[in-house]
């Protein structure tokens, strides 16, 4: 039986041997395929730096490189990877959400113009760089569209020849194409009755014209590698020079021995015109910087080329992600708003109490004022016992001079002036410090009834023009106290020096603020006599209750007094 069973077990073994070697070859192939893969990735991001600190690179090339906002500067730096038995690529790149378009790194080829003297040294030139891709490219050079250029040169003192030089040695690791056609000279002569002469530098005739290995008369190749220096030849017509780039290690061009034109000297300027199409990239490393990427996610896309510009594989990618700091998320944000929203309650809660404290404390300090201003008011009233004496010895005086007429005359006349002037001091006085006369229904009737009972004393009309409705808007003691004083001087002033016929007091009490103004139609005031007026003295007193006045005043065309004052609301 056991015997009979070992043939079995044998072959049975030998399967599942064979499944594994199988199954391990299989394993082997896809890493194999995995890694070819990777390795066939011509140019590849190897660093990526913000603000100069290295940042690490996913492993799997599926997570994003996380940059922290508002960096100065992102670098990321392109390499190419030497692969064996290749061809030449170059590339470009896109950083979606940045760029709009793909991007070639910067490489230069040139076109140059030389003037050199009859031996052949070089005085001067002038360059003229292509980079870039230009319009209507199409990957090969017969068929693409060409774009003309006509540039004007002057021709220095000492010129006798023109030398044309195209070169692929921008950067060294420039790669590309570009191709010029028709490329013709005009030579203007100094003399302007003289007919310009226009010659075609790229002539049909040469050796080998039929292949791209040929050579134009009076060309020849220059550069470290020669073979970058082509023709095109085209049935009928003289053939296109080009620059085929394809080494990242070296550059080439042409260059003209002789050209077929006369000395120079006896020309301005020279106008070179030619046809030119172009495709030029990079096929090296290199670095691009973006400044100041905004927070979201970005994607860095690698396309590699031919060196003619067309696509020569897939392309390749790495997300970058700009990141938000702490205090700039939502988390963060929100408890900046729960912790603002505590202190803004504390603080009106503080505030509150302070503004009904201060309140408290002014409607005491306003009462203690009050009192005062009452017992003042009595005691200005109850101190006039010395001038009511004086009213008793004139009336002894005039009992006494009775019997002369002239001197009791005299007498009465000098007690009546004396009993009105008190009775007005008196009434100023009482209403300055009464404090049922603070606001502005306080003010303007009283200085309307002075205003009108000094002018006509003075025999000046007096024109009132007054608001109807008078603003119930605060104004302390002190204030009022200096506006009837500035007022009163006013009219002293007008009385004394206008010699004027009429006078007005005009009252506004618009936009919060009080306008007084006295205004007289008299002789007007000099500006330069501003001593013996006590205008300086009026300003300064109303400064002093943070009001404004001013004079304005034209010879022949009267005086006016305007002042200004800020209102408060009534409490």
């Amino acid at each position: 039986m056991i015997i009979a069973l070992m043939p079995r077990l044998h072959r049975h073994h030998e399967t599942t041997r064979r499944q594994i070697h199988w199954q391990s070859l299989l394993i082997v192939s896809l890493l194999a395929a995995v890694s070819f893969a990777r390795a066939a990735e011509p140019f590849t991001i190897t660093k990526i730096e913000a603000d100069g600190i290295r940042l690490p690179m996913p492993g799997d090339g599926k997570a994003a490189v996380e940059v922290r906002a508002h960096t100065r500067m992102l670098d990321i730096d392109f390499s190419d990877q030497v692969l064996p038995a290749t061809q030449p690529l170059r590339y470009r790149f896109q950083l979606e959400g940045a760029d709009r378009e793909w991007r070639d790194p910067i490489g230069v080829m040139r076109f140059t113009v030389r003037f050199n003297d009859a031996k052949d040294n070089t005085i001067s030139g002038e360059e003229f760089d292509a980079h870039g891709e230009s319009p209507g490219w199409t990957g090969d050079a017969l068929t693409s569209k060409f774009v003309a250029r006509r540039e004007s040169l002057e021709i220095p003192a000492g010129a006798e020849r023109l030398q044309i030089w195209t070169s692929s040695a921008g950067p060294q690791q420039t790669m590309g194409v570009y191709a010029i056609a028709d490329l013709t000279i005009t030579l203007v002569p100094r003399d302007a009755q003289q007919t310009s002469q226009r010659i075609s530098l790229i002539p049909a005739a040469g050796s080998l014209m039929q292949t791209s290995a040929g050579t134009p008369a009076g060309w020849a190749r220059h550069g470290t590698s020669l073979s970058i220096a082509q023709i095109v030849p085209r049935d009928g017509r003289p053939p296109m020079i080009l620059m085929r780039d394809d080494r990242p290690d070296a550059f080439g061009g042409w260059l003209t021995t002789s050209l077929p034109h006369p000395a120079l000297g006896e020309f301005s300027r020279i106008i070179i015109g030619w046809k030119e199409a172009y495709s030029i990239g990079w096929g090296g490393s290199s670095r691009i910087t973006y400044p100041y990427l905004p927070m979201g996610e970005f994607r860095m896309r690698l396309k590699p080329l031919t060196v003619e510009g067309k696509p020569a594989g897939a392309e390749s990618s790495t997300r970058i992600a700009v990141v938000p700091p702490f205090y700039e998320t939502k988390l963060f944000w929100m408890m900046i708003s729960a912790v603002a929203a505590a202190l803004l309650a504390l603080g009106v809660r503080q505030l509150t109490r302070r503004r009904m404290q201060r309140r408290l404390d002014a409607l005491e300090r306003e009462r203690a004022v009050e009192h005062e201003r009452s017992r003042i008011a009595r005691d200005l009233h109850d101190n006039l016992g010395a001038d009511l004496t004086h009213l008793a010895l004139l009336s002894d005086l005039a009992q006494t001079d009775v019997n002369d007429p002239a001197k009791a005359a005299q007498h009465l006349d000098q007690i009546f002036d004396l009993a009105r002037t008190l009775t007005r001091q008196v009434d100023e006085m009482v209403w300055a410090v009464n404090p049922a006369n603070d606001s502005l229904k306080g003010l303007v009737p009283f200085l309307s009834n002075y205003s009108q009972n000094y002018l006509l004393a003075a025999g000046l009309p007096c024109r009132l023009d007054i608001p109807a409705a008078i603003l119930d808007a605060p104004l302390s003691s002190t204030q009022r106290h200096h506006l009837f004083l500035t007022v009163k001087e006013a009219l002293h002033n007008l009385v004394k020096h206008a010699q004027a016929t009429e006078a007005w007091l005009r009252i506004r009490t618009g936009d919060h603020r009080l306008t007084i103004v006295v205004e007289d139609n008299g002789r007007g005031i000099a500006e330069s006599a501003t001593e013996g007026d006590g205008t300086a003295n009026m300003q300064q007193r109303i400064a002093s209750i943070g009001g404004t006045l001013e004079r304005t005043s034209e010879a022949g065309k009267g005086t006016s007094i305007t002042i200004t004052l800020p209102l408060g609301e009534k409490p």
